[in-house]
């Protein structure tokens, strides 16, 4: 076995498998009331590695705050955790507005600010606002573009691109302020094989999408997600080393884990609709999860972004992540 390190985290990789040490970020329980600086800095004091603000008008009965003035109220409210949009909406978005608003979190955040874009994925809240929905290939050409869009803008805070989907022409004294030596990290979030070996050599960080499958069709599909097996997760794993053999790797995880010995009956609905599939495994008691989220560390996974479906998950889980 060789140990190999890449900026602050250290790799052990032996034949086929990789251990990392873990990163446990909380994603910002939208529609419970709390506000998102309150919440906040309770998670700083908790002492979760980072934590994420979302981009969405809804999903279901769920209302959610603009996410880039959630992450400002984050910001400002803590100190030292890490903060990330998880992930801003492609759809929703220029990917000049992405960049600016990117750089303004990091000056606000004293460089704490992890820029994450999504490629957006609700047909909703797009045919809501007027705009049209476009198909799964469309969704994944345009995402790559702005990311170049971004990486670009990021770093120079200047940008001359002529793509299918975006024209852009921002240099000289039109140039983004408040760039520094510092850009805040790009991360993409991806968990199909093209989508995964486009966006990979773009970024900072990649972020798999194991539900990826389940929302395709524009919609949160419990049924789809349930088919979900650990060998599509490490697959996809692969597919980014092979591409970027160093890059950082995260993936989003959602749960629901019962308070203590108590069954929480949404818990308990959760995992029975997710049968004997993958992402099963991350509903139920607190040890019990807690333990298949470290074994994601196992192969190659360096940060689980943990969004609750019953309320008070986080909290249950961190006295055995943290």
């Amino acid at each position: 076995m060789c140990a190999e390190r890449t900026g602050a985290l250290i790799f052990f990789r032996g034949s086929n498998n990789w251990g990392v040490r873990l990163e446990f970020f909380t994603n910002y329980p939208a529609g419970t009331g709390v506000r998102p600086d309150v919440w906040a800095a309770e998670k700083e004091a908790e002492g979760w590695h980072g934590i994420c603000a979302s981009d969405h008008l809804w999903v279901g009965a769920t209302r959610y705050p603009h996410v880039f003035v959630a992450a400002t109220q984050m910001a400002c409210a803590t100190r030292q955790t890490l903060i990330t949009t998880s992930f801003c909406n492609n759809l929703f978005r220029s990917p000049v507005e992405f960049a600016q608003a990117s750089l303004g979190l990091q000056a606000a955040s004293k460089g704490r600010f992890e820029a994450g874009l999504g490629a957006g994925w609700a047909q909703d809240e797009i045919e809501a606002m007027g705009d049209i929905y476009p198909d799964g290939p469309t969704r994944v050409s345009r995402y790559v573009e702005a990311l170049q869009v971004v990486s670009a803008l990021l770093k120079t805070g200047q940008c001359t691109f002529d793509g299918d989907h975006y024209q852009i022409k921002i240099d000289g004294e039109q140039r983004l302020a408040q760039v520094t030596d510092n850009p805040p990290p790009l991360i993409a979030s991806a968990g199909g094989p093209r989508a995964l070996r486009e966006v990979t050599p773009l970024v900072d960080r990649v972020e798999i999408k194991a539900s990826a499958r389940a929302t395709r069709g524009g919609y949160l599909d419990f049924e789809i997600m349930s088919t979900v097996t650990e060998e599509e997760v490490r697959n996809n794993v692969e597919r980014v080393r092979a591409i970027s053999p160093d890059i950082p790797i995260g993936i989003f995880i959602l749960i629901g884990v019962h308070a203590g010995a108590e069954e929480n009956p949404v818990v308990t609905g959760l995992k029975a609709g997710l049968g004997k599939g993958y992402l099963s495994r991350f509903m139920g008691k607190p040890t019990e999860v807690a333990s298949a989220l470290r074994e994601l560390g196992e192969i190659g996974i360096d940060r689980v972004q943990l969004t609750e479906l019953a309320p008070g998950s986080h909290a249950q889980l961190a006295p055995h992540l943290l």
